[in-house]
């Protein structure tokens, strides 16, 4: 789909001039700055398997180097579900510790 937008002279500008310095076309810049404000991240690659957190997703949510063995393929990376997935994780390995260290189970 294309669109026509509005953007200050200075800013156009800016974005312009980094994106020409990172070789990136403006496009994908535009999509990226879409999808990171929806907070949609295009679905994996790798048939639903986790991959390691890039640079960028580490800038915009640095808790994920942390909380990486609790995320789920499919998940965002909204601080309040991300904790949400630790928590339950997190719950479900103490109760598996305990069943093991309590010998009437």
């Amino acid at each position: 789909m294309k669109a026509t937008l509005d953007i200050p002279d200075d800013l156009y500008r800016r974005v312009e001039a980094r994106s020409a310095a990172e070789g990136r076309p403006l496009q994908s810049v535009a999509v990226q700055l879409f999808e990171k404000w929806l907070d949609v991240s295009p679905p994996p690659a790798s048939g639903g398997a986790l991959t390691e957190p890039t640079p960028d997703e580490l800038d915009v949510a640095p808790w994920l180097a942390l909380t990486r063995r609790y995320m789920q393929p499919g998940m965002n990376h909204e601080l309040d579900d991300v904790r949400a997935a630790v928590a339950e994780a997190w719950a479900g390995e103490v109760a598996e510790k305990l069943s093991l260290a309590d010998p009437k189970r």
